[in-house]
């Protein structure tokens, strides 16, 4: 009646018992569900032996990924591992991150969830665990605080760094030599084929320039293990500007090109360089789109805090950091390609699950 890879013995019970313990630690995605594609719900084999370590005898934790390996999201199954396995309440566990938004985007019921900025100035009578994420754009002594807090109230500490993502200049306030134990996330899960080869070859230009405090012994050895968990394709556009161009026309008519195919606008975010450029950006698309009846400015556009929301994302690529959408137009008007900073540019590419676009000021226009 059944296939013969169904007729189990005991020697395939331990590979049959880890594949249905991965699919039932399944996490919700987004991605998933608007791609009809069940890979992106699934842990990968590592994640998977991350989220299963004992917690009373691993409580202190370096977890080093590459960018879209899902370390947010192990991030937050381990905050809930935690709350379940010593039964403690939100207050006892806590969230630190570097970005507003994504602090936003995480604080839920299992924790406090605070910027490093408020860590640094609050008070945190009640906790017990602590759970860092972008530790690698840190700075300032929050480490050692927040060890000492940990380790005076026998808690879990657990420190989530991406240094391929690093745009901080300068210390982030971590030992490289004590970054231990040690686990690494090498399969990119989030990003579509295409991207992910354009992230590989931005993390290769960010070991040859050498000029960001972090450990490149390591992040060499991450990048050899670096692979695509899935086949998915996408695209990868290169658009350079010339001197007769409108930067902002153009973003605009692609915008309207994707929604007449279907996509929604809170599939869409637009990432400046700047602040500045995003509140251009932002200034002209609204004209643009109130120029056709199947759009209303209010409603069409937003920060990124409104990431949760049906509207294009117009901001700068900082305060984008830590989320994602499925089509991302990275726009830098005013610089030529070879001089954006390939940390910068990994970090805005990395946000896309499908589809980039990337629009920079060719030699002509200077």
């Amino acid at each position: 009646l059944y296939p013969e890879d169904y007729i189990l013995t005991s020697r395939d019970i331990p590979a049959f018992l880890q594949a249905l313990v991965i699919v039932v630690l399944c996490f919700k995605s987004y991605l998933s569900d608007s791609l009809g594609c069940e890979i992106f719900n699934l842990l990968t084999l590592k994640q998977y032996e991350v989220l299963s370590k004992n917690l009373h005898k691993v409580r202190k934790q370096f977890v080093l990924g590459l960018p879209g390996s899902g370390k947010t999201i192990v991030a937050l199954k381990i905050i809930e591992r935690i709350k379940n396995s010593f039964r403690c309440s939100a207050k006892e566990i806590l969230y630190i991150c570097e970005n507003q938004l994504l602090r936003d985007f995480v604080g839920n019921e299992n924790c406090q969830a605070v910027t490093r900025i408020a860590f640094l100035k609050g008070n945190f009578p009640h906790v017990k665990h602590i759970v860092v994420d972008e530790a690698q754009n840190f700075q300032g002594d929050w480490y050692q605080r927040a060890r000492s807090i940990v380790k005076e109230r026998g808690g879990i500490f657990w420190i989530f760094l991406d240094f391929f993502q690093t745009t901080n200049l300068h210390n982030c306030g971590l030992d490289f030599s004590k970054l231990y134990p040690q686990e690494w996330l090498t399969k990119v899960v989030r990003n579509a084929k295409q991207i992910y080869d354009i992230m590989f070859d931005l993390m290769g230009k960010i070991m040859q320039a050498r000029n960001l405090a972090v450990p490149y012994e390591v992040l060499e050895e991450l990048l050899k293990q670096a692979e695509c968990a899935h086949s998915l394709s996408g695209d990868y556009i290169v658009k350079e500007n010339t001197i007769s161009d409108n930067y902002f026309d153009d973003v605009a008519k692609q915008c309207k090109r994707y929604i007449k195919q279907g996509y929604r606008c809170g599939d869409i975010a637009i990432l400046c360089d700047t602040v500045k450029t995003a509140q251009e950006c932002r200034m002209f698309l609204g004209w643009s789109l109130e120029e056709s009846s199947l759009w209303s400015r209010r409603k069409t556009l937003g920060l990124a805090e409104n990431v949760l929301e049906d509207i294009i994302v117009v901001d700068s690529i900082r305060r984008f950091s830590g989320l994602e959408r499925k089509i991302v137009f990275v726009f830098y008007p005013f610089i030529q390609q070879e001089e954006i900073p390939p940390n910068v540019l990994l970090c805005a590419v990395s946000r896309a699950n499908t589809k980039v676009h990337l629009l920079y000021r060719g030699e002509d226009s200077l």
